[in-house]
């Protein structure tokens, strides 16, 4: 794989998060008939991902949709629109507790407002992410499974990484292979990266992440490399975990308060914003 296509890929996904609070509906469809939406605020935003509190659960693998008024610099489109409809693949969802109420921290990756065929006919149809747009934001391939929870929950987080594959037999500096990426999400026990470097299941590699002082030994458990796209490697720390309360949203380890407060006590929006926002719910 050429290099100029490595940093092609890296710079297209690595958008910077921001820490927000945007006043965003959230809309659930769980059959043909029913669905159930929430008023929340999302606490940290990109261009393809969210980070938000609800007092439901969502399951991982499915779609919902976002309705906020997204700053214009993280637009795919519609930037000069008061309000940002968009669909996001549920990644992660876990619970907490926040001033004796039991929330949902959820975690979706962007994908655009175009609703898939499958979506329309069974909105209980779970996906998974298969690659990335030109604008962006994430592609999506529908699952033929649902999810499976896994013991150590997976992040979609891009860090900046350092991988090093070391030769066996051989002690030269020449023998070192180093590359500087980004994971494509990660775990405690494990992380995805796509990379150029020339492993193969069962190497052993070194992984570095300076920002949060993290080194650790991993195996290759699986290598794939889709037509087209960039090499995919998936690792496995052998002697340490990753310390994913370091990174979770972004947010404190005691939220405040007015980012987690029950949904029924915000107050109302202006007249013309709720009429805004229910419209754009009906697109989808």
């Amino acid at each position: 794989m050429k290099n100029n296509q490595l940093t092609f890929r890296l710079e297209n996904r690595r958008t910077d998060r921001v820490p927000t609070e945007l006043r965003t509906i959230v809309q659930v469809k769980e059959s043909e008939d029913e669905s159930w939406k929430e008023v929340t605020k999302v606490n940290t935003v990109s261009r393809n991902g969210a980070g938000f509190s609800l007092s439901r659960k969502c399951e991982i693998g499915r779609l919902l949709t976002l309705v906020m008024p997204m700053p214009a610099e993280l637009r795919a489109y519609d930037k000069d629109k008061e309000l940002y409809p968009i669909m996001g693949l549920v990644q992660n969802c876990y619970e907490a507790t926040a001033d004796g109420e039991t929330v949902y921290h959820v975690g979706v990756a962007l994908i655009g407002k175009q609703i898939p065929e499958s979506f329309t006919a069974d909105p209980q149809q779970s996906y998974r992410i298969c690659g990335m747009t030109k604008d962006g934001l994430w592609q999506i391939a529908d699952a033929e499974t649902p999810f499976k929870q896994r013991k150590n929950p997976r992040f979609w987080i891009a860090l900046d990484v350092t991988i090093s594959l070391m030769q066996k037999g051989k002690k030269s500096a020449s023998s070192v292979f180093k590359e500087e990426t980004t994971t494509q999400n990660i775990g405690a026990s494990g992380v995805s990266v796509m990379c150029s470097l020339e492993a193969k299941v069962g190497d052993r590699v070194k992984f570095a992440c300076k920002e949060h002082d993290f080194y650790a030994i991993a195996i290759v458990r699986n290598r794939k490399e889709p037509e087209g796209q960039l090499m995919t490697l998936h690792l496995e720390f052998v002697d340490d975990k990753f310390p994913m309360e370091k990174i979770l949203f972004t947010m404190p380890a005691n939220p405040a308060p007015s980012a987690m407060e029950p949904k029924p006590e915000l107050p109302p929006m202006p007249p013309q914003t709720v009429a805004g926002e229910q419209f754009e719910l009906r697109r989808f």
